[in-house]
């Protein structure tokens, strides 16, 4: 682990339970990372992490195996997976119209 997957490891391991909500897991990490109600939003913004980059390196964490899921959002995740599949498999890309 290096990087931005050791500090979101960090931030799971200090703060049990954000694994299994993206919204607890973003603010977690960036107050981890400073984040200031005395600052303004677009101070703030550009000083932390990307959502996508923290929850990309959730999913890699779950993947190697450093992480588990609670059962409910094991399950949550599981049903928006299979919904996303069943919604963008039935659709037809016209890309050269």
């Amino acid at each position: 682990m290096v990087g931005k997957e050791k500090m979101v490891y960090d931030v799971i391991k200090a703060n049990p339970g954000v694994q299994n909500n993206d919204d607890d897991l973003i603010a977690a990490v960036w107050r981890k990372e400073g984040w200031s109600d005395s600052k303004t939003l677009e101070d703030n913004i550009a000083r932390v992490t990307r959502p996508e980059t923290i929850t990309r390196a959730r999913r890699k964490l779950h993947e190697d195996g450093h992480i588990t899921y609670s059962k409910t959002a094991h399950s949550r995740r599981t049903e928006a997976f299979k919904q996303a599949q069943t919604t963008y498999s039935k659709q037809t890309f016209n890309w050269f119209r």
